[in-house]
């Protein structure tokens, strides 16, 4: 008997994006599936996908031209670890920079020190939002002639970051400094998805592809916040992405019959882009408006944020909202809702009304506790991106 529980619903799973379940109608997807080799790019579907997210999505100064194509990988984690290695070229010593939440420095495993042998540069936001050119410029190491430094050759930005976006204004402002100065600029736009759906100014696809000119490369995560169960497009140019898919090979990423999970993502993209993550975010903002005033007003609980309500993630500061960790799993467990700490991601499969009514009655009830309670602190460990 497995000890491994076997969880057959996202419904009431708020851990992470990363949690919905494939539906019946994207396993249909594959029947029809090329059967191609796509390490020897003969998979007709990898290499529509592939084409579709560069030209389509992605069509900027960098990425548009009839050979315009994306490279498929297993992962963010993988797109965004070839990138940086790509852009590097391997010729240390150099650094590498980016936010200190960031999750190429934060969630990869290290992949920047072991693979591309760089020194990693994190660097905390003043504004606590997003880094600024500002900050960029106090950290950056120049390549002066200094022996006794690692010159930054590349920086990292991500959009969304811990569920906010990074403004187009502010990003152009780096974008334009870096090409100035010879440092190449690589795109972490695992959730760009969510970004683009809530842009006042521009219709999603705009907003993408202006986002994709200020950039050397990008990468876009299908399972997180479209539903795919696996899969990342890195898209840069044509001699980057030959470079990008060597690398690939060597660090055993390559996939033969990729065509059964090019054809899943593809779907998933039709289906759940722009609509469904446009839903997804205006019911976050609303649940968490909706939470806040009853907390308020009838329960006399004050929750505080870490960070503002922006796309599809709500990120409580729980000491600050006098909620133990230890509480909210127990009240979260006794309401059959998966939660791992203050952060509450959003996705198609758990934004219907039922979910969001036992998502905020284990709030209600975790509110009546310290009716008759006293909060205590206690760090207890829960992470998962």
């Amino acid at each position: 008997m497995s000890l491994v529980p076997e969880y057959n619903s996202s419904s009431l799973d708020f851990r992470s994006d990363t949690f919905t379940i494939p539906t019946p109608e994207l396993w249909q997807t594959v029947a029809e599936a090329s059967l191609g080799d796509s390490i020897y790019e003969e998979d007709r579907d990898t290499h529509l996908l592939e084409q579709r997210v560069a030209k389509d999505f992605l069509g900027g100064k960098l990425f548009s031209g009839a050979d315009a194509r994306g490279l498929f990988c297993v992962s963010t984690t993988m797109s965004n670890q070839l990138a940086i290695r790509t852009h590097l070229n391997f010729a240390p010593p150099y650094s590498v920079l980016c936010d200190k939440r960031a999750h190429v420095y934060v969630d990869e495993c290290a992949g920047i020190a072991v693979l591309s042998q760089a020194l990693v540069i994190p660097v905390a936001a003043s504004n606590e939002r997003f880094l600024t050119l500002e900050d960029i410029k106090e950290s950056y190491i120049p390549d002066d002639g200094d022996v006794h430094l690692a010159p930054t050759k590349l920086i990292c930005l991500e959009n969304t970051l811990h569920g906010m976006c990074f403004p187009y204004d502010e990003l152009k402002r780096i974008s334009d400094w870096c090409h100035e100065e010879g440092i190449k600029l690589h795109l972490d736009g695992a959730r760009l998805w969510n970004a683009a759906c809530v842009s006042r100014d521009l219709d999603p696809k705009t907003y993408l592809r202006n986002i994709a000119k200020l950039v050397d490369s990008v990468s876009l995560c299908f399972s997180k916040s479209l539903g795919a169960p696996i899969g990342s497009m890195l898209v840069g140019g044509l001699k980057f992405r030959e470079k990008a898919r060597h690398l690939q090979k060597q660090q055993g990423g390559g996939i033969r019959q990729a065509g059964f999970i090019t054809r899943i993502a593809d779907h998933c993209l039709n289906v759940n882009f722009p609509a469904t993550v446009s839903e997804v975010c205006r019911r976050t903002e609303e649940f968490w408006l909706d939470l806040h005033f009853n907390l308020k007003t009838k329960q006399r609980m004050e929750l505080q944020l870490s960070h503002p309500v922006e796309t599809n993630f709500i990120f409580l500061d729980l000491p600050k909202s006098g909620i133990n960790l230890k509480i909210l799993l127990e009240y979260g467990e006794r309401n059959n809702v998966k939660l791992f700490d203050g952060r509450l991601a959003f996705h198609y499969q758990n934004i219907n009304s039922e979910s969001l009514a036992v998502l905020k009655k284990t709030f209600i009830d975790i509110a009546s506790y310290y009716q008759t309670h006293e909060y205590h602190s206690e760090e207890i460990s829960a992470r998962i991106y």
